[in-house]
């Protein structure tokens, strides 16, 4: 029986140490599988999007430690990071416009913590949806667990995953946090000033016919009209994306 390549770092594999992707390819269990998020879904994923992914967690692990380690141990409360559901730990910004996926790691037991993520711009969040899921516990016994499922677009590798939560109201008050916090609504199309939105979008798209029909387009032009369609679908983020890619610039 012919062996398997790791399509990452080219290791000889077998069927206790390969992991296969959905488009065929294998990754190897010890390394590059290790790269990625618990929450990423290796079976469904791609080797493009596993890339993408491990890209993110690296990115986003630098993120953590540079931009969200800090603002943990301010005391100015309009700083201060904001915990949302029960594990797995995802931890909201609203000073940076910034939501972050944190993955704590040990090497035996307790020992040899290191903390992975992936981050993502609130900006990007265009759905959040209640779920329940009944199990059974350790007894046996059916209960119902809450989630609250996220996801964003615009983002390659990891871009849906969900929380836990403690009941049904507790998606009641992620549901307030981001409507009041960043006027994020949890369905699309519920947004406001919706026909003013379009209005913009029509007007955006419009120019930017003309500009390729005049042999003037540029990529101001181009954004603009990608701009006002997002405007129209998810509302007005501009302040967050600001915000975000402020944050994000700063990275090294």
């Amino acid at each position: 029986m012919a062996k398997h390549i790791c399509a990452l770092c080219g290791a000889e594999l077998n069927l206790l140490s390969e992991q296969k992707l959905a488009d065929g390819n294998y990754i190897c269990r010890k390394v590059c599988s290790k790269k990625c998020l618990k929450y990423f879904d290796k079976v469904r994923a791609t080797l493009d999007s596993v890339k993408s992914h491990i890209e993110q967690v690296e990115f986003g692990t630098k993120v953590w430690e540079q931009i969200f380690v800090p603002l943990q141990k301010t005391k100015n409360k309009e700083e201060k990071l904001v915990p949302c559901g029960t594990g797995p730990e995802i931890i909201i910004s609203p000073s940076t416009g910034l939501i972050a996926l944190k993955e704590t790691r040990y090497k035996i037991f307790i020992f040899g913590k290191s903390v992975h993520a992936c981050v993502f711009r609130v900006a990007d969040l265009y759905s959040y949806e209640y779920e329940t899921e009944v199990v059974k516990n350790s007894e046996g016994k059916e209960e119902t667990k809450h989630y609250c499922r996220l996801l964003f677009h615009n983002v390659p590798g990891l871009y849906e995953f969900r929380i836990g939560l403690n009941g049904e109201k507790g998606f009641k008050n992620v549901e307030k946090y981001f409507d009041t916090m960043f006027g994020i609504q949890k369905t699309l199309g519920n947004m406001k000033n919706t026909f003013k939105q379009q209005l913009d979008a029509a007007k955006a798209v419009a120019g930017a016919v003309k500009a390729v029909k005049d042999g003037t387009v540029n990529e101001e032009i181009a954004e603009n009209a990608v701009n006002a369609v997002n405007n129209m679908q998810f509302g007005d983020r501009t302040k967050w994306i600001e915000k975000a890619d402020a944050a994000l610039a700063s990275v090294k």
